[in-house]
């Protein structure tokens, strides 16, 4: 059973990642080319950048596609957190499990 969630974890972050990842260049390229401001911290587009788009902050923003792109990029950033922290889950309990 622990194999099967496994594998259910690393397939969703291993998707989910990517699609993220895709979508927040996206963003900040969409937010770059309109001069639209960014949020203090998030100019350079890293892990805050994700952060914001992960808490719908661009939906304030009136833009359309920058509200399209940050949606999906904060959904599927989410799905990889929770794949990300399945995968943890599963291999502790796999361990657990097989030193106790």
């Amino acid at each position: 059973m622990w194999q099967a969630l496994l594998f259910l974890f690393l397939g969703l972050a291993g998707s989910a990642g990517p699609a993220h990842f895709g979508m927040r260049v996206l963003s900040h390229r969409q937010q770059l080319d309109r001069g639209l401001a960014f949020v203090p911290g998030t100019e350079d587009g890293g892990l805050l950048y994700s952060w914001w788009l992960m808490r719908f902050g661009q939906a304030q923003v009136q833009d359309s596609a920058l509200r399209q792109f940050g949606n999906i990029a904060g959904i599927m950033g989410w799905l990889t957190l929770i794949g990300v922290v399945g995968t943890a889950v599963c291999v502790a309990a796999k361990a657990g499990l097989a030193n106790g």
